[in-house]
């Protein structure tokens, strides 16, 4: 009887722990499309208070941006950059499961003075987040074009 009663206590931690997990899936990619949506409008979203790493998809290094670097490259732009993420893909891990990390596609166009300018942005996307104070932060980006597809002009 005892090992029934603790076989069910396993089962209900089981259950419990993976809703929690898919909670922090989903709101890691909701973090993600709500990234997106803000760089949209022209407005950078919340970045991680020490900055994150980052390789865009106009190709060159690493860099490392603060948040202010970050702000900077979207909202002091001449272009907007209309991108929509696809087929976000997300696994937790660290012994907490604060760490995320997503891979996805953009897609969309790059406007300058509501003008296409860039018709067929294409991108694969890896980020590494981090959740603090309850929110996913971004900490690490890795940006590559797609075959066929544009990458990103800042100016």
């Amino acid at each position: 009887m005892k090992k029934d009663h603790n076989m069910y206590k396993i089962a209900l931690i089981m259950i419990f722990s993976s809703q929690i997990f898919a909670d922090d899936i989903q709101d890691v990619k909701e973090a993600i499309r709500s990234n997106w949506k803000s760089v949209s409008e022209g407005k950078a979203s919340p970045a991680h208070p020490n900055g994150n790493w980052i390789a865009t998809s106009e190709g060159g290094f690493w860099s490392f941006d603060s948040p202010e670097d970050n702000r900077n490259r979207v909202e002091k732009s001449p272009n907007t950059l209309k991108f929509k993420p696809n087929h976000i893909n997300v696994e937790l891990y660290g012994s907490k499961k604060d760490l995320a990390y997503a891979i996805y596609y953009l897609s969309g166009t790059i406007e300058r003075d509501e003008k296409v300018i860039v018709a067929n942005y294409r991108t694969r996307a890896s980020n590494l987040l981090k959740k603090e104070k309850g929110k996913w932060l971004m900490v690490g980006a890795h940006y590559s074009p797609m075959h066929s597809g544009s990458g990103v002009k800042f100016d």
